[in-house]
């Protein structure tokens, strides 16, 4: 039985400290060759003092008001019964550690127990084995890497995050586009 794809998350917080304010996940289909992702912008709960941690630096560069999250976030509840069926009975892997304790906190607060798993593993150490596994030297390896970034960018935004990982993992996987 083959291992599923990994689903590759990513979360953007009020500060390096403080609450999440962002979930994303991405993870290659393997049938299509695609990137099936998604993200959402979660409403700080009363009782999360987001406003006292937040940080302007932070904020620069995600681009994520506290005004636009009040606005437009979706309740905590409602972004972790999206996340279960859509990643039920999966392994997630993010390469921040601060990330899972993020978003445990999000299942926490929501009171729901995650579906899926998350993995101890950091994304980069799991994508690294799989280039390796697919025998890609040094600079094939390089060059997947250069490729995912043209491919998905990194925007320091959940979604684009994600998918730039789960690019990556298709590329070095399949060896897509490489030479």
């Amino acid at each position: 039985m083959a291992t599923p794809t990994p689903v590759f998350y990513d979360c953007e917080a009020s500060d390096f400290e403080g609450y999440p304010i962002e979930i994303g996940w991405a993870f290659a289909d393997p049938t299509a060759g695609q990137i099936v992702s998604e993200s959402h912008l979660i409403e700080p709960p009363e009782d999360w003092p987001v406003k006292e941690s937040w940080d302007r630096a932070a904020e620069k560069l995600h681009g994520i008001s506290l005004a636009h999250l009040r606005l437009e976030g979706r309740p905590v509840l409602e972004v972790a019964q999206r996340m279960n069926p859509a990643l039920d009975g999966r392994e997630l892997f993010s390469d921040a550690r601060e990330d899972e304790a993020w978003l445990k906190l999000l299942f926490t607060t929501a009171g729901v127990e995650p579906t899926f798993r998350i993995s101890k593993i950091d994304a980069r150490v799991l994508i690294s084995q799989a280039a390796a596994e697919s025998g890609l030297d040094e600079a094939a390896s390089a060059c997947a890497k250069a490729l995912a970034i043209e491919i998905a960018p990194r925007r320091h935004r959940a979604e684009p995050d994600a998918r730039h990982l789960a690019a990556l993992w298709n590329i070095v996987t399949r060896k897509t586009l490489l030479p």
